[in-house]
């Protein structure tokens, strides 16, 4: 009988919608694909950096100048740029299993806090950020001479849009709608693959 009320009274679990279904989804969408394709990017040369200083110091002889510099650029932009797409996505620790056995109205209120809370961290840290460039603008890395506001830049840049998406988590919280979303192309293609016979189940 506990069992039961547990289970009528939890709450559904938090879904993740296509990231067209809502107008507030489809016009941050454009925004998203930016951040998603630019972190990827920015992995990609995170990885062939390291690759091509290998081959030019043992294999030609010649290393390339600032390539570890320009390699930890890329990590730090990375990391940054992705974390709006994090999360939108609602790819970081959550904890849901143990939200799951709440009755619904603590699990909104808890959402809404966290949403709340979001917004005041990552608004605070675009903040610092900004206020970290205006004192740096002298600044550069000791190889390349690469400004330190391209850095802070990432982080500024990084934080205001993960500000954007609590807010808009938010939104949903007030408005009982599923927080995070799903881009098509990652989804599961509808139709079954033609696999051969000896594979299929």
């Amino acid at each position: 009988m506990h069992a039961e009320t547990l289970i009528a009274d939890a709450p559904v679990a938090s879904i993740a919608v296509d990231s067209r279904t809502y107008a507030i989804d489809r016009a941050m969408e454009p925004l998203r694909w930016v951040f998603r394709w630019g972190s990827l990017v920015m992995l990609i040369a995170m990885v062939t950096l390291p690759f091509l200083q290998v081959v030019a110091r043992e294999i030609v002889g010649a290393p390339l100048i600032g390539a570890e510099e320009l390699a930890r650029f890329m990590l730090i932009c990375t990391v940054f740029i992705a974390l709006p797409y994090v999360a939108a996505g609602g790819a970081n620790i959550r904890m849901e299993e143990i939200l799951s056995l709440c009755p619904k109205r603590f699990v909104r209120s808890v959402k809404l806090v966290t949403a709340i809370v979001a917004i005041a961290t990552f608004a605070t840290a675009a903040v610092a950020s900004l206020i970290a460039i205006s004192s740096n603008l002298d600044n550069a890395t000791p190889t390349l001479g690469m400004p330190y506001w391209l850095f802070l830049g990432a982080a500024f840049v990084s934080f205001t849009m993960t500000t954007t998406e609590c807010g808009i988590q938010l939104i949903k919280v007030l408005q009982d709608r599923p927080l995070y979303v799903s881009f098509p192309q990652e989804m599961e293609p509808e139709e079954e693959l033609d696999l051969p016979p000896e594979m299929k189940i």
